[in-house]
């Protein structure tokens, strides 16, 4: 995983940013459908921040695969339905991340014992699942690979499109939660591409 310790505060500090602008905006503004899409992205952040140190790999991996394929299911409806302001990408991109976490779920014991850098045993509350321990090992599964390293593309890219246009509606407008919004767009897309190579 990441071996970085100053890596590790970084992100930490990046996805505990986003999370509390999720939360500040659910209790400030937007509609209940809007806030309860926040709250899933806070849940998110959260769990970003607990993928990123060693000590919570412990954590139960089946209380993270249900709530982040609800929030996957939640922002594919949405994106359906038109989401804010009638957009569809936004929540679709949303919706491909929350999938993205549940497969990170998966991927990452296993990415980390292919790394050389643990041995597993079983996750509580999840038979089967495993969890990383230190140890050495061979190369990252193949299968691991190619869905991570599109996935980081496609979130860098992604963040830094977000990044832009924050920058460019700050730059000709006083700063708003818009703006703010894609902000932590940004923060979570480029801070998720991030934490997929670092499984490579």
């Amino acid at each position: 995983m990441i071996e970085a310790t100053g890596l590790r505060w970084i992100l930490t500090a990046v996805f505990a940013a986003a999370g509390a602008f999720c939360l500040y905006r659910c209790i400030r503004h937007g509609t209940a459908a809007s806030r309860i899409g926040d709250v899933l992205h806070a849940a998110m952040c959260a769990a970003m921040v607990a993928m990123v140190w060693p000590a919570t790999m412990g954590l139960a991996g089946l209380p993270q695969v249900v709530l982040f394929g609800f929030a996957a299911a939640w922002f594919a409806v949405a994106a359906v339905r038109g989401g804010a302001h009638g957009s569809r990408w936004h929540p679709g991109y949303h919706a491909v991340m929350m999938l993205a976490m549940v497969w990170m779920v998966f991927a990452m014991p296993r990415a980390m014992v292919g790394g050389g850098t643990a041995t597993t045993t079983d996750m509580p509350g999840m038979e089967g699942m495993a969890m990383a321990l230190p140890s050495a090992g061979g190369g990252v599964p193949a299968d691991v690979v190619l869905v991570a390293l599109p996935l980081a593309i496609a979130f860098g890219l992604a963040g830094t499109v977000f990044l832009a246009r924050g920058l460019d509606g700050a730059r000709v407008a006083p700063p708003s939660v818009r703006t703010a919004g894609w902000g932590a767009d940004a923060l979570m897309g480029l801070g998720t591409s991030v934490l997929l190579l670092a499984m490579l």
